[in-house]
């Protein structure tokens, strides 16, 4: 039974060196797509619409989460709020030190990355690239808005 299957499946994740669990991971992309959302690895797609319905009426951006978090709580009277993120301890380019980034992707990641979450780029509108080569501009951020 499925339940089985991913308990068994992460008692094993736990075992495995953290170093080597990256390999580890990488194999479950090529999985059944039922027990892949069970493990939360589902669409932004699928959290927004139901087959071609809008069921989610406000969708806040990772790339401006800060700003439409804190725009959103304010449309609905509510005093919450979400620092920016370099102020937040979250990294972000300006801290100088290097660390991965988009950039740092190879062909083949970025062509599981664009197979796996297709539906997450069509419907979202962010654009798919097959490599990514230094010192052009990428445009990251999605078209679809709420």
């Amino acid at each position: 039974d499925t339940i089985t299957k991913l308990s068994d499946q992460v008692d094993e994740f736990q075992k495995v060196d953290p170093s080597d669990r990256p390999k580890v991971q990488q194999k479950y992309v090529s999985e059944d797509p039922l027990l892949l959302a069970q493990k939360h690895y589902v669409n932004q797609a699928e959290y927004i619409f139901d087959g071609e319905i809008r069921v989610v009426k406000n969708v806040v951006h990772y790339e401006h989460l800060s700003e439409e978090f804190n725009d959103l709580m304010k449309k609905y009277g509510m005093n919450i709020t979400i620092p920016p993120k370099h102020e937040s301890g979250v990294y972000t380019s300006d801290h100088g030190d290097k660390r991965l980034t988009f950039m740092d992707l190879n062909e083949e990641s970025i062509k599981i990355i664009n197979d796996y979450a297709k539906a997450d780029f069509e419907r979202l509108g962010y654009k798919m690239v097959d490599k990514f080569e230094e010192g052009m501009e990428y445009n990251t951020e999605a078209t679809f808005t709420s």
